[in-house]
C-alpha cells in the first residue's frame, strides 16, 4: 500500500485571514446587539428623558443600526455600519456621564460592558485602518 501525503501543518494566510475577519465580524455583531439593547432598556426605564444629547445620538444608533441587513454582520459593509453605531453609541454614554464610570445608573455594569464592547469593535477598525490587522 503506498503511503498516504502528509497534510501541510503549515499556516494557511488566506484560512487565517478569513478566521480572523470572521471572528471580527461576530465581535461587531454581538457589539451591536448588546448596545441596541441596553439602550432600548434605558429608554423603556425613562433614564433617557433628562439627557436629549444622549437620545439624538440613540437615534443616530439606529439609523445606522438599520443599514445592518437584518442585524447580521456579514461583511465589509455591515462592519462599516457597526463601527457607526459603536462611534454614536460611545458617543450617547459619554452624553450619559463624562467619566463614563455610570455609577448613577441601574445599569452600570451592564454601560460599562456594553462600552468595552464597542471599544473592542472601533479597536478593531482602527486595526484596519492602519493595515496592522492581527490575525
Amino acid at each position: 500500500m503506498a503511503a498516504k501525503p502528509k497534510k501541510s501543518t503549515t499556516a494557511n494566510p488566506s484560512r487565517d485571514a478569513r478566521l480572523a475577519s470572521e471572528k471580527r465580524l461576530a465581535r461587531a455583531e454581538k457589539a451591536c446587539q448588546s448596545l441596541m439593547a441596553a439602550f432600548t432598556e434605558l429608554e423603556n426605564a425613562g433614564v433617557l428623558d433628562a439627557h436629549d444629547t444622549a437620545r439624538q445620538y440613540l437615534q443616530m444608533c439606529r439609523v445606522h443600526y438599520r443599514k445592518i441587513r437584518n442585524g447580521k454582520v456579514l461583511g465589509p459593509a455591515d462592519f462599516n455600519a457597526a463601527v457607526d453605531v459603536c462611534t454614536s453609541a460611545r458617543r450617547a454614554l459619554l452624553a450619559l456621564d463624562p467619566a463614563l464610570s455610570f455609577a448613577s445608573f441601574p445599569t452600570a455594569e451592564a454601560l460599562c460592558t456594553i462600552l468595552q464592547q464597542a471599544d473592542v469593535v472601533l479597536g478593531d477598525y482602527q486595526q484596519l485602518k492602519t493595515g496592522s490587522a492581527k490575525p
